[in-house]
């Protein structure tokens, strides 16, 4: 599994409609559904830094790229961002229902 981490601050004053712009790409991700993937999109408190953790399991392309949605959201990202985003790779050591570890998938089977 891969697991990313973004880290990406906001324009002052574009918070919100970042923000209402997530939760609209999140409706679309709950309707299609598209397999192989855990996402999250969280806002640091009070502030205009957002958090994406995203888990994409071996061996498959990630699955938003082709939901015209998610494209439609990364065109509006340079509209909101304010500089680079820092991106980093993660090893997961442990989780408890937040990765898909392989102890977690076994148990579902």
């Amino acid at each position: 599994m891969t697991v990313v981490m973004v880290r990406q601050k906001i324009k002052a004053g574009s918070a919100a409609e970042a923000e209402a712009a997530v939760r609209d790409l999140f409706a679309t991700l709950d309707h299609v559904r598209p397999g192989g993937i855990r996402y999250a999109s969280t806002r640091v408190a009070d502030s205009s830094t957002f958090v994406i953790l995203s888990e994409l399991s071996d061996g498959i392309e990630d699955p938003r790229r082709a939901i015209p949605e998610f494209q439609r959201f990364l065109g509006q990202l340079k509209d909101w961002v304010d500089g680079p985003p820092v991106i980093e790779h993660l090893d997961v050591i442990g989780s408890y229902s937040l990765f898909g570890t392989q102890r977690e998938e076994s148990a579902v089977q």
